[in-house]
């Protein structure tokens, strides 16, 4: 006996195939941001660091937690040097170029939340950006990107110190969820 299939669930699985395909290339670059070129990086990579160098700043004068505490400092240390040596690169090797960045924030307020709240909020938001900063680098090394050495060493870089970071980052989270007051309850409406 022949079995037919309905042409509907051709329809459907088509539809569920698109929808999917669609999803996929809306994820590729869901923590950062893609980049095509050495400059791009560069240009996009220095707002980027920024970002986690003034949330550090807040969870530094917000945080009792020694370890968080110590953990701001070296990102406020590490990427501010970094952010320097990408605008000397950025004047010195592409003065004539645009340098208008794409670069859209990624990270929660902290201001106005409670200590252990903030101290959470701040973790779950620096793995993201840890994680989009380790993707744009993985893009220069991967597509081979990188014009000059100095910048595939920074691309290097970051993917091991961050990954190593984005893992402490996780132990840190899954300990401290466990002492924080819930996150309060979303208001819905007007």
């Amino acid at each position: 006996m022949k079995k037919c299939i309905p042409a509907g669930f051709f329809a459907l699985f088509f539809c569920l195939a698109l929808v999917t395909n669609l999803n996929a290339a809306q994820d590729h670059g869901q923590h950062g941001h893609a980049v095509d070129s050495e400059l791009e990086f560069l240009v996009e990579m220095i707002p980027h660091h920024q970002e986690a160098v003034d949330s550090a700043s807040i969870i530094l004068k917000a945080s009792k937690r020694k370890e968080l505490r110590s953990f701001a400092r070296e990102i406020m240390k590490v990427q501010a040097r970094e952010i320097a040596m990408m605008k000397q690169w950025l004047d010195q090797w592409y003065p004539e170029s645009e340098k208008q960045s794409a670069y859209k924030p990624m990270m929660r307020q902290l201001k106005g939340l409670p200590k252990d709240r903030a101290e959470i909020v701040f973790i779950e938001d620096m793995i993201e950006h840890h994680l989009a900063a380790v993707e744009m680098a993985r893009e220069v090394l991967d597509k081979g990107l990188a014009r000059h050495d100095e910048v595939a060493d920074l691309a290097r870089q970051i993917v091991k110190t961050q990954t190593q970071e984005i893992n402490l980052m996780q132990q840190w989270l899954e300990a401290w969820r466990k002492d924080a007051p819930p996150e309060p309850a979303k208001r819905h409406g007007h």
